[in-house]
């Protein structure tokens, strides 16, 4: 079994009861962690009851403390963006991060395919970057000098952005699971493209955190091909859609079903 956890914004208490009484295989975190120290170290006990895995949020690089905090920790090759790994013999895809409209913002085109892109044009002005440089800094494995650079706003915030590169090098790869931090076009703030990836992997279900809210996606199911799940504020939701522990703010939000708004 493999649990779902909604945006803990830097609060874990309501976990170690959870995962004690589930006793799942692996939990993974759907963004907006903001650990308040190492990862590793903030989640302590929990590390030796549970496989951890997870994908950022948009606030995983709001602050260079955010930042540093979960990409340089003991986890940091746990994060599951722009990857398909088998957890608990189940095939489970990641995109972390969020559309930003200057990088990408559906359905207008691109501004950036890769992060390599951005770096090279908004940057020149930086140090002169090195193919194997760019290459260990995408994929959070950065020298010394250049996690100087990432670590600096704009660099840093961006490695929760999604690009249109990070997106297309999943899509019709094949998965069992979809995890984001930006939701489907289900939901009122939803995306397109979340509903298009996830049905060309050919997952079953797929799971997002961001809108703090768990709404009822099932009238959904026959369109998408697949079931998707939103987990709320510091919900719990296990790998079949099952809720485990309600998010903070699902109640009160609920009414946003059915009222589609632009984004």
């Amino acid at each position: 079994m493999i649990l779902m956890l909604g945006d803990v914004h830097g609060d874990i208490r309501h976990l170690p009861a959870v995962i004690e009484a589930e006793r799942p295989a692996a939990v993974i975190f759907l963004g907006d962690i903001e650990a308040p120290s190492n990862f590793d170290v903030f989640l302590g006990d929990l590390m030796a009851m549970t496989e951890i895995w997870w994908i950022p949020g948009n606030h995983d690089t709001d602050s260079q403390e955010n930042y540093c905090h979960l990409y340089e920790s003991a986890l940091a090759d746990r994060n599951l963006h722009g990857r398909i790994v088998e957890i608990a013999g189940v095939r489970v895809a990641g995109l972390g991060g969020v559309f930003r409209s200057n990088i990408w913002y559906p359905p207008e085109d691109p501004v950036f395919l890769t992060y390599e892109d951005m770096v090279a044009q908004k940057f020149r002005h930086k140090k002169a970057l090195t193919a194997a440089e760019l290459a260990r800094l995408k994929y959070r494995q950065p020298s010394l000098e250049v996690a100087e650079l990432v670590r600096e706003g704009q660099l840093r915030k961006h490695m929760s952005s999604i690009f249109y590169a990070d997106w297309f090098q999943l899509y019709g790869q094949t998965a069992d699971i979809l995890v984001t931090h930006e939701a489907p076009s289900c939901h009122p703030y939803g995306f397109r493209e979340i509903d298009a990836l996830g049905q060309s992997l050919g997952v079953k279900y797929a799971f997002h955190g961001h809108q703090h809210d768990s709404l009822n996606y099932r009238a959904f199911d026959e369109q998408y091909g697949f079931q998707a799940h939103g987990v709320g504020f510091r919900g719990v939701t296990d790998m079949y859609g099952g809720r485990i522990l309600a998010g903070g703010f699902d109640e009160s939000r609920y009414s946003r079903m059915g009222k589609k708004e632009d984004s």
